[in-house]
């Protein structure tokens, strides 16, 4: 955590001192100061830990917050970290929330660990009706840039992996910015603009005799694959190269997907030809 409480009041933990106690805003037992030139500054319980709000939490999580966080105020703009929202199921902490000069709130969801769609469906729908225009951002799994191939000057798109285990999260979010989604690099602690499309399998033609001594052939055929997507990026993009938006979007469903209805955020990143990306 990024947050404790300390005599009733929010403290953050870069501007937390050692010695006082700390305690979790959720569970109210007494959390750890930890500071280091190499880690985040954050909170942590102490063992046995109970509380959900400790679960989960990874280095890299915490350091994207902080670095989101960084940049926006260096924008002169009112930034929090795992700010409430009341409305909101269960852990109502929001990453980052953002003010624009104007007041507006935006809630950037930087999630590292696996969601399901119920989760993200209520969460998105609860930002909505608070007036809270949610952004969300999976992180990118450095493993899979093993398989990455960089694409020609003439092509569509930065880099492609062939191959991507897309999950419920990445799926899901695909569908609800229209097609397209943004990803966090921790590596490199940019931002990537992705989008995914179906993944053909070639099923290799094979013949054999049956019982009967008769020639059986199969394959020979393509179909699509319920496993892999195909992953394509552009980028990376500091996070200096970002701006939030808005954008409005009916609620719809589609297939298994339940959207809902209403405005939501968006990061917008202008290249060097002033073209906005896909």
């Amino acid at each position: 955590m990024l947050i404790a409480n300390i005599s009733g009041q929010r403290v953050e933990a870069s501007f937390a001192n050692k010695g006082p106690t700390y305690h979790c805003p959720k569970c109210r037992d007494v959390v750890i100061l930890k500071k280091g030139r190499i880690v985040t500054h954050h909170f942590a319980h102490k063992p046995p830990v109970r509380c959900s709000w400790a679960k989960g939490e990874t280095r890299e999580h915490l350091k994207a917050k902080q670095l989101f966080k960084q940049e926006f105020v260096r924008r002169g703009l009112r930034v929090e970290v795992e700010h409430e929202i009341p409305s909101l199921p269960n852990d109502r902490r929001a990453d980052v929330v953002v003010w624009s000069p104007r007041g507006q709130k935006y809630a950037l969801e930087l999630q590292h660990t696996a969601i399901d769609y119920n989760s993200l469906e209520n969460r998105t729908e609860s930002y909505i009706h608070a007036g809270v225009r949610v952004i969300w951002v999976p992180f990118m799994r450095p493993k899979y840039w093993k398989e990455a191939n960089e694409l020609g000057p003439n092509v569509d798109g930065d880099f492609l992996i062939e191959r991507f285990p897309a999950r419920p999260l990445e799926k899901w979010v695909h569908g609800f910015n229209l097609g397209k989604f943004w990803m966090f690099d921790s590596d490199r602690n940019a931002l990537w603009c992705a989008k995914l499309y179906k993944h053909e399998i070639y099923v290799e033609e094979s013949s054999w005799f049956d019982p009967d001594g008769e020639k059986v052939s199969a394959g020979g055929y393509s179909r699509i694959s319920r496993r892999w997507r195909e992953l394509k990026l552009w980028g990376p993009y500091e996070l200096e190269q970002v701006s939030i938006g808005a954008k409005k979007r009916s609620s719809k469903k589609m297939g298994n997907h339940n959207y809902p209805g209403g405005i939501v955020g968006e990061f917008v990143v202008k290249t060097k030809n002033d073209k906005l990306v896909p």
